[in-house]
């Protein structure tokens, strides 16, 4: 049965959303950047794809972390964020697609190390599916969904198994790169990343992504050392309200240090990811003949 009434989308958001609340330690780019990634992906579309998404910027926006909180009822969800390409010889994996992937390495071995390029062209013929028969639920659901996959691929600390900087004595990095400093940023990311064009590979796209993000992690890891070891250790931390609870966080003159340092890097991939959401949106629309919602 096709769900295209608003009242049911609006159900099943409820519903999800009950879930999510509980899942922003867990967000890539936290639940700000995920949102916003979501909402700017909608201004790259073109008329008249973009009336349909701008009636559901709402849902969008607010579906867009429950890939994170699936993480609490799901077991095979949390593969599907990253990938570790520390744990490849890239020349023997880079481009492959799943099947060719199984037949270098056991399943369970690739799921452990993340299959994040695998299933973003699964979710994305899924969003062409939901095209095909303007199923208005699964068209915004799914999209919202990509929206979070193709985000992460755009993550440098998501193609590293040292992905907090855990083994390299930097632990907290993660939220600090993807969570902190984009919230600092706020509307200076609001930036027109150009108009949505088509994707005719989305598997090699998504590869495309992942490596480009993983070529940023000697820049990220680096910078993080020099930047800690300027700053005595008063001037690194900071107490902030977050709901009813007090929290130590980086201080924002950490934070902006470390910003300036990787040189728009944050903005970089924020922007690409941006731009490449859209892009997906925008092919499965195309791919699946064009409908109209009018």
């Amino acid at each position: 049965m096709k769900l295209n009434n608003k009242r049911y989308l609006k159900i099943y958001m409820f519903i999800l959303c009950s879930i999510a609340v509980h899942a922003e330690t867990y967000s890539t780019w936290g639940f700000f950047g995920h949102r916003k990634i979501n909402l700017l992906a909608t201004y790259t579309l073109p008329f008249p794809l973009h009336s349909f998404y701008r009636r559901h910027q709402k849902e969008l926006q607010e579906l867009a972390v429950l890939p994170d909180s699936r993480r609490y009822i799901l077991d095979i969800e949390a593969a599907r964020h990253y990938i570790d390409l520390d744990q490849y010889d890239l020349n023997q994996v880079s481009f492959s697609t799943w099947e060719q992937m199984l037949r270098k390495k056991s399943e369970d071995s690739v799921r452990k190390h993340g299959i994040v390029p695998w299933h973003i062209p699964i979710v994305y013929s899924r969003l062409v599916q939901a095209f095909i028969q303007k199923d208005t639920l699964q068209i915004v659901k799914l999209s919202a969904e990509l929206g979070h996959y193709v985000a992460d691929a755009h993550v440098p600390l998501h193609t590293s198994s040292n992905y907090d900087g855990q083994k390299t004595g930097q632990g907290g990095l993660h939220s600090f790169w993807e969570s902190r400093i984009p919230e600092i940023l706020g509307n200076q990311l609001d930036q027109f990343s150009g108009p949505a064009t088509f994707i005719p590979d989305v598997q090699h796209s998504a590869w495309t992504w992942v490596l480009a993000s993983h070529k940023q992690l000697p820049l990220l890891f680096s910078m993080a050392t020099r930047v800690s070891a300027d700053l005595k250790e008063g001037e690194k931390y900071s107490f902030e309200q977050k709901g009813q609870a007090l929290v130590k966080i980086q201080s924002l003159k950490y934070s902006l240090a470390y910003h300036k340092a990787l040189n728009r890097q944050i903005e970089s991939r924020f922007q690409a990811a941006v731009k490449h959401v859209g892009d997906l949106w925008y092919s499965a629309w195309l791919s699946a003949g064009q409908p109209s919602f009018e």
